[in-house]
Parts: C-alpha cells; structure tokens; sequence
C-alpha cells in the first residue's frame, strides 16, 4: 500500500508541476498588470489620514492647443484659448514661415518645414499675429 499511496503522490506532483509551469507564468503577468493598472501604490491608514498635512488643490493643467501652418495659411487663423494655455504652431508648408505677434509679444524666427513653435499665454487680451515673410498670412490669438 505504500508504494501505491508513493506512486500516487508522484503522479500528482507531476501533475501540479505540469500545470504550475504554465500558470506561474500568467498569474505573475497579471499581478504586475494589476500594479501597474491599479490606483495607489500605498495605503493610508485613518491615523495618517487624521494627522496628515491637508493637501493644496492641484492647480488646472494648462490646456495645448495647435494652429498648422500650411497653404501660406494659418489654421485656424483664429483660436481662442485660456491664460496659461499654450499654442503650439507646427510649420507643415513646404516653405518657411515665421509667426510674429504684431504688438512683439513672441516672434518664432524662422521655421522651416517641420518646425514648430510654441507660446503661453501670459495675460487676456487679443494678439494679432502673421508671417513676417508673407505679411497676407496673419491670424488673431483671442486670451480670456
């Protein structure tokens, strides 16, 4: 009887072996897929939560906005976006280009095919803006 319950055992390990060879795989995979996917990496306990610093409001993240440059046109030629926002130009024409503000609050210099430019709005307001090249390509940033 013994050497029955030894086969039994043996076959069983095997058998667990077998199955564990292919599982041990996967259940890493998805506990480090859990990780990375899950919320908070640490948990806080009612202690800390009582006696913790209060936290500042995270300020909102300034938002991108893209005016291409392309047709010897701006598009769009009239955006309207946030103080702190900020506009990215992208020249996508197959000459250079510059984008100049008319009052000289930003001025790109040249920008040849490919190139890109960006500003942030500092204050509202309307900034008139064109290509100094080609002063028929012009544009209007509208600040609130």
């Amino acid at each position: 009887m013994a050497q029955r319950n030894s086969q039994v055992r043996s076959c069983v390990l095997k058998h667990v072996i077998k199955h564990l060879r292919i599982l041990a795989p996967l259940l890493a995979a998805t506990a480090l897929a859990a990780v990375g996917c899950g919320g908070s990496t640490s948990a806080t306990s009612s202690y800390d939560a009582a006696y913790s610093k209060p936290v500042k409001p995270a300020t909102a993240p300034s938002r991108a906005t893209r005016v291409a440059i392309d047709d010897s046109s701006f598009q769009p030629a009239t955006i309207k976006v946030h103080v702190g926002d900020t506009v990215t130009f992208r020249n996508d024409d197959e000459i250079a280009h510059t984008v100049t503000a008319s009052d000289g609050t930003f001025d790109s210099g040249t920008l040849q095919q490919g190139a890109k430019f960006s500003f942030t709005a500092k204050k509202a307001g309307k900034i008139p803006y064109v290509c100094s090249f080609h002063p028929g390509m012009s544009g209007t940033i509208d600040v609130a």
